[in-house]
């Protein structure tokens, strides 16, 4: 046994649920987990302001009605989010919206899109646009389904 090994096998640890963990505890996980990744992968690209890719949909007023938010990173663009306020659905928008998304997506060099989303949201209009399932997880919440897709861009 290494000195290290038995130094940790001497230790004593509570490992126990913390159900509100104070800012501090979550800092020092968060960079843990990052200084480890790093020194592996080098920088986190995900958190490189350059590879953000956000488009957003306007009214004539400038008020906000949609948008696509992620990142594109190495041969994927990755998206995180994709709305259309209520209103606004069903019209052409959100197909607008993500289509501008891929465009940007070509452009930075991805050749591939991928994205979750729930039965209770956009699963077909998001097969429409030729995003295929390659893994699910239902009751997540319960009763719920989520879907994580892809599309070759």
């Amino acid at each position: 046994m290494s000195a290290l090994a038995g130094a940790l096998a001497e230790q004593t640890f509570v490992v126990a649920p913390e159900y509100s963990p104070d800012a501090a505890t979550l800092i020092i996980l968060l960079s843990g987990l990052a200084s480890f990744n790093e020194a592996q992968a080098g920088p986190d690209p995900v958190r490189q302001p350059e590879n953000h890719v956000c488009i957003v949909a306007r009214d004539a007023a400038g008020r906000v009605r949609g948008g696509v938010q992620g990142v594109a990173v190495g041969a994927w663009l990755a998206l995180d989010l994709v709305w259309v306020e209520g209103d606004f659905r069903c019209r052409g928008l959100g197909a607008r919206l993500l289509d501008e998304a891929e465009a940007e997506g070509r452009r930075r060099g991805c050749e591939w899109a991928i994205l979750a989303t729930f039965d209770y949201q956009a699963p077909d209009f998001y097969a429409r646009r030729g995003y295929v399932e390659y893994a699910r997880m239902e009751d997540f919440p319960r009763g719920h389904t989520r879907f994580q897709l892809r599309k070759k861009l």
